[in-house]
């Protein structure tokens, strides 16, 4: 009897399993940018960007003939129009680059922003000064400008978070034999450091290759969904580290499978979807020459912060675009229209060809 009911109870939990659906994209609405608002957002290539409450896509935009970002643009979906929020102006920043910014409810912009001493021959920030947390309204004014008294010993800032009580999270890493080590630390509302922490003491494994498609791999991220943080970098090999408003970490998920790896992460509810970045494509064995035959298909998995694992996978054949927003059953990228014979870059949104079994939240940063 014994054996029978066991049987039973693994036919059932073999039932109740809902196996991860693949979910083709179909593209709903395509809009042009142009004119300075497309020399804005494209120069320098397609960078994470992120969508407030209102629809609104912010893009960091990069200063001309550097690699350095040096604004903010916020405009909407059917880019009609756009606000910058630049630090060209600002002491100390005049050369200076954008690391992370941070929205908050009433709609004003927190940037974190880091003096650039001296740039290498190709313009690549390579020696940095001090550190700023900038206040600006959503008119793009700038109501302040707050010296962080960042360590930087053997720390890379790399994402940005408020806490509660007007105080500041920096997220960042440093590298050391092929490992990636995750710092976390915490100020006070006068810029004072107050604690800095290692998330992950032993280190974990920087790549499963020798070479990322995206910094994302190595460079932590703050995303701030439902009164939580979530501090994690472009791999699923690295835990996600869960920090609360007041900057204590409360637990770590373990996303799998392992040895994805991604950029673009957004979360909708209690859901994770990224951008995976695809296999590098083979050269020709005799030639030594890679050819295209195809598109490659960009997938876009869907991970469960309860259990780690993928829910849903959506998927297109778009590898010039950037995921920007992302809401129940729709998306919204910027990237290159490569159906046009002239490949204008666009904003698109799209939305599964068909439905998810699963119900779904707004997204939050």
């Amino acid at each position: 009897m014994r054996r029978v009911c066991a049987v039973l109870s693994v036919v059932m939990l073999l039932v109740t399993v809902t196996p991860a659906l693949d979910l083709q994209l179909t593209i709903t609405k395509k809009t042009k940018l142009k004119g300075d608002l497309e020399d804005l957002v494209v120069f320098g290539g397609i960078k994470e960007m992120t969508c407030d409450s209102d629809g609104n896509i912010f893009s960091p935009s990069t200063r001309k003939y550097s690699s350095a970002d040096n604004a903010i643009v916020r405009f909407p979906h059917d880019a009609s129009s756009f606000t910058k929020f630049s630090i060209d102006s600002l002491e100390s920043l005049e050369a200076g680059t954008i690391t992370d910014f941070e929205l908050a409810p009433n709609g004003e912009l927190f940037v974190l922003a880091r003096q650039v001493l001296t740039y290498s021959n190709v313009e690549v920030p390579i020696e940095f000064g001090k550190n700023f947390i900038l206040h600006y309204d959503r008119s793009g004014k700038v109501l302040s400008q707050l010296d962080l008294k960042l360590d930087t010993d053997n720390f890379l800032p790399t994402g940005f978070a408020l806490l509660n009580g007007g105080e500041f999270l920096v997220v960042g890493y440093r590298l050391e034999n092929g490992k990636t080590f995750l710092i976390a630390e915490s100020f006070l509302s006068t810029g004072t450091l107050k604690t800095r922490v290692n998330l992950n003491p032993k280190g974990t494994k920087t790549s499963k290759g020798k070479t990322v498609a995206s910094p994302r791999v190595f460079h932590a991220a703050a995303l701030k969904a439902h009164g939580l943080i979530y501090v994690l970098r472009g791999t699923t090999t690295e835990p996600i580290y869960v920090v609360s408003e007041s900057g204590q970490l409360m637990k770590s998920i373990q996303l799998s499978p392992a040895d994805i790896e991604f950029d673009s992460p957004e979360i909708l509810g209690n859901e994770l979807i990224v951008r995976e970045h695809p296999p590098s494509p083979s050269p020709d064995a005799s030639t030594g020459i890679i050819e295209l035959t195809h598109p490659t298909r960009i997938n876009l998995p869907i991970f469960s912060l309860e259990t780690g694992k993928i829910t849903d996978r959506y998927f297109w054949y778009n590898d010039t675009a950037g995921l920007a927003c992302a809401a129940p059953e729709s998306l919204t990228f910027i990237g290159q229209d490569v159906s046009a014979v002239t490949p204008d870059w666009a904003v698109f949104e799209a939305k599964p060809g068909s439905s998810r079994k699963r119900g779904s939240s707004t997204t939050g940063r």
